[in-house]
């Protein structure tokens, strides 16, 4: 999935990411989208319009619908990418909101008797399913449920949180174990741009992306190699 997010950055870039092919398509197990990743960022960071591209890309891609779960809808439709997208790919994705962990868990379990061929599975905000009052085995059902859903459906797995919302004994304790691959968000103090700016960077292979949160929540991209932050047609809150 790492190379997934990476084509998405590689596509939305300005000036142009090299993009170095894909690395970890061909894990065991995991399907031909690769190994689930884990998007870990600061509220605010963009990562719901990253999923939200990133699903249009894997549906764009055709290998099957793609099912985007989140506690709560949207507030924009994310634009980015290429100048024409057919609209008829957004049918490809369906949205599902369950409201606690109690159904999201249940959604999981009941998945391996759905009759489509999925190509990847997004969940949006998981640490607003694993609250303070959850306990470390809470995350590590879940992590794993999810993990033994996609391997029996071998398809791909894309989930964002916030890192370690309840502190270092909360539920969100065992999450990260569960997703050695991973992608951060970084946040970096820049007094001279408007909007918040954040660092990408994946922890294998190692690439680096600049990415800027502008208060209207349009999403800017650039390489780390670019001087500049040439604006997209993205926007994104969380």
């Amino acid at each position: 999935m790492s190379a997934l997010l990476q084509r998405l950055l590689t596509e939305l870039s300005d000036p142009p990411a090299a993009f170095p092919g894909p690395s970890d398509v061909t894990a065991a197990g995991c399907g031909r989208q690769g190994a689930p990743l884990l998007l870990l960022g600061p509220p605010g960071s963009g990562k719901s319009g990253l999923l939200f591209m990133a699903a249009v890309l894997a549906a764009e891609e055709g290998a099957g619908p793609v099912i985007f779960l989140s506690r709560e809808p949207l507030q924009e439709v994310p634009r980015g990418g290429k100048a024409a997208r057919d609209p008829l790919t957004l049918k490809l994705i369906r949205f599902v909101y369950p409201p606690s962990l109690k159904e999201l868990l249940q959604f999981f379990s009941t998945l391996h008797i759905t009759p489509l061929s999925l190509s990847l599975i997004v969940v949006d905000g998981l640490e607003r399913y694993l609250p303070s009052s959850c306990s470390p085995g809470d995350g590590a059902l879940l992590c794993a449920l999810m993990l033994d859903s996609v391997s029996y459906l071998r398809c791909g797995l894309v989930v964002s949180a916030v890192p370690n919302p309840g502190g270092s004994d909360g539920a969100f304790l065992a999450v990260e174990r569960y997703f050695p691959s991973q992608c951060h968000l970084h946040h970096v103090t820049s007094p001279e741009t408007e909007g918040r700016q954040f660092k990408i960077s994946f922890l294998s292979p190692h690439l680096q992306w600049n990415l800027q949160v502008e208060q209207s929540g349009r999403l800017r991209i650039s390489s780390s190699q670019g001087d500049n932050l040439s604006s997209t047609e993205a926007t994104g809150n969380t």
